[in-house]
């Protein structure tokens, strides 16, 4: 099995972004662009199925955990979202499974069908630019960024951030995601973040030898340990979502011309 999990709104919301710069009917012209950008995806990966995962539009678990889950993230275009049903209904017309699960984040419906594919020995790319996906990185799941047209596999993830894909989640424990506004710990950036994972492997390891760690460091990591087992529940993706969802019915039918 050759699975394709594209990001819908990543993909959606960047073409948009361009298209109101140019385009006179932004909405139909994004329409257009994701849809041969979906559709060259599955020629350029020889895709047999494929998903596009849109996210719903209420809260979901993580925002009932964090009020201010993705509190900076800037709200959809009305027009684009009131057109979002046609474009799943044009992407379903051309043979492209569009899935909406409004209890889970499109990141954690992606996350499980990648495991659960990759588990089953399939090959799963995932088209997204959020690096976050890096974390799930193996020798059968890759993330393609379709803008940049780069594949990222596991050594890409050692290469960028000098870290293995599985201490991504606790490297974001430690220095927060601003992309979604999840905190971070006090005075523990990057560098630092990197150095305790080199030296302690894990974020547990690292809290349970703070007491040995000198200075402030190991004073911020002493007194806001709550803080980063907090964060690491927000940025670890979910990959057991109850989907209720045979993978068969991913399969790519190619019902019509584009």
């Amino acid at each position: 099995m050759e699975l394709l999990l594209i990001d819908a709104m990543n993909l959606i919301r960047r073409i948009y972004a361009a298209q109101q710069q140019r385009a006179q009917d932004p909405v139909e012209e994004t329409l257009l662009h994701s849809q041969n950008a979906i559709l060259k995806n599955i020629e350029r990966f020889e895709a047999s199925h494929i998903a596009c995962v849109f996210d719903g539009k209420g809260p979901t678990w993580r925002h009932e955990l964090y009020g201010d889950y993705k509190a900076d993230r800037k709200p959809m275009p009305d027009e684009l979202g009131r057109a979002l049903d046609t474009y799943t209904k044009r992407f379903e017309s051309i043979g492209i499974s569009c899935l909406l699960y409004p209890q889970y984040e499109a990141d954690d419906v992606i996350a499980t069908l990648a495991l659960k594919t990759a588990d089953r020995g399939g090959r799963v790319r995932i088209v997204s630019t959020d690096k976050g996906f890096m974390q799930l990185s193996r020798p059968t799941i890759e993330l393609y960024h379709h803008f940049d047209k780069r594949l990222l596999n596991v050594d890409d993830v050692r290469q960028q951030l000098d870290l293995e894909p599985h201490q991504l989640v606790d490297f974001l424990s430690l220095v927060g995601d601003t992309t979604n506004h999840v905190p971070g710990l006090p005075g523990i950036g990057p560098k630092t973040a990197g150095q305790l994972l080199d030296e302690y492997g894990a974020l547990d390891n690292i809290l349970i030898s703070s007491e040995s760690i000198s200075g402030r460091v190991g004073e911020t990591l002493r007194n806001e340990y709550r803080t980063a087992l907090f964060a690491r529940q927000l940025v670890r993706l979910k990959t057991d979502c109850q989907l209720d969802l045979n993978l068969q019915t991913l399969r790519y039918k190619k019902l019509a011309k584009a």
